[in-house]
């Protein structure tokens, strides 16, 4: 009887490691949740986080200084050449994206994309984008709708964070096994919603279209590759709780908001996300057949209220939400994109197989239990 036993305990351990069988990299200086605890016990490979939310929420208070971030204005050019100033501290090579626009009618605009690239000698290469351009008109405001909204969340806050990832990965660079590259979007919330252009008979999105369309001038195809396209769009809200955008890549959706998870942040990535499409910068991407992620809030139904209008200003900016996107991030790339490491979100376990592990795992425990139970009754 002892010896069945001991046998029977062997499978104990084994399924355990299948019900947790979805197991991250450990990540010093997270809030890592209760939930998380055994996996972190199990866990080879434990990295330092160097994101500070302070930092990413003093450069969304510099773009705010400048002024509405419109084409065709002072304060638009000038921000431009801050971004270019603040992102090639950090880069091994950094460019403007030069482009016209122009409507039947209508005045040419002259716009930027900025561009960063870190690890130019890497072959594979993950873009991390945000828009910088803010909007024209306040649709969704009860008064002065034919104003510019400020833009703190709705363009500054990617734009924050992607400048602070810059930096903290450009001290992380030499162990990293890829290119990372920092899109600055121009020209994407000028379109037309609620009766109202931006900016008249402009669409959303011109700023990555154009970019996409002449993404051969950034990088040699028979060489180079691209990996993903992460973009961030509206991430320093009050009360983040990003959705799953319906375009975006699965495998890539799960796999960052696992990472999230992992560090605690179960509200901001919940495991049973809304689901919305979004017409936004990554489409373009996607289009190009490059797996791509919308990280993004509803903004239409959500609890952070104040999308196109007045009130998207510092004091709707929470810094920890800066932190939980911006060190989910850092995590994310330094768990899958560090040299040496195994990991590949392509080879993430769907959740319908994780459910499935976790339910057959249960009901083999049970089997073990009831097996070990009749072993003893009848003095086997």
């Amino acid at each position: 009887m002892v010896k069945n036993f001991a046998n029977i305990k062997m499978f104990i351990p084994i399924c355990i490691l299948i019900i947790w069988g979805n197991i991250n990299y450990h990540v010093i200086g997270s809030n890592t949740s209760e939930n998380n605890i055994i996996s972190n016990l199990l866990l080879s490979t434990v990295f330092d986080l160097e994101f500070n939310e302070t930092n990413a929420y003093e450069h969304i208070s510099t773009q705010i200084g400048f002024g509405y971030r419109v084409p065709g204005t002072t304060a638009h050019d000038d921000c431009a050449e801050w971004i270019r100033s603040q992102i090639q501290t950090y880069v091994d090579l950094d460019t403007i994206h030069n482009f016209t626009i122009q409507k039947e009618g209508q005045p040419s605009y002259n716009c930027k994309n900025i561009l960063g690239k870190l690890n130019t000698d890497k072959e594979d290469i993950v873009i991390l984008g945000a828009h910088w351009d803010t909007r024209n008109v306040s649709e969704k405001a009860l008064t002065d709708r034919d104003q510019p909204i400020p833009g703190a969340n709705d363009g500054g806050s990617g734009v924050g964070v992607l400048i602070e990832l810059a930096r903290v990965l450009s001290l992380y660079q030499s162990n990293l096994d890829s290119q990372i590259w920092f899109l600055f979007i121009d020209a994407e919330d000028q379109g037309y919603t609620q009766g109202m252009y931006g900016l008249q008979n402009w669409d959303y999105c011109e700023g990555s279209s154009v970019f996409v369309d002449e993404i051969d001038d950034f990088y040699d195809p028979s060489t180079e590759s691209f990996e993903c396209f992460i973009l961030l769009d509206m991430v320093g809200g009050t009360n983040l709780e990003f959705i799953k955008e319906s375009r975006s890549d699965d495998d890539l959706h799960e796999s960052i908001f696992n990472e999230g998870r992992t560090l605690g942040y179960n509200q901001s990535f919940p495991s049973e996300p809304k689901t919305m499409a979004i017409k936004d910068d990554h489409l373009a991407f996607m289009n190009l057949g490059i797996p791509v992620i919308d990280l993004i809030i509803d903004f239409i139904y959500g609890e952070w209220t104040y999308h196109h209008t007045h009130s998207d200003d510092l004091s709707n900016i929470d810094s920890e939400s800066l932190k939980i996107t911006g060190r989910s991030l850092e995590s994310f790339i330094k768990n899958y994109y560090s040299i040496g490491t195994e990991q590949n979100w392509r080879d993430e376990f769907p959740k319908w197989l994780r459910i499935s592990l976790f339910i057959g795992s249960g009901l083999l425990l049970v089997i073990v239990g009831v097996v070990l139970k009749k072993r003893i009754w009848v003095g086997d």
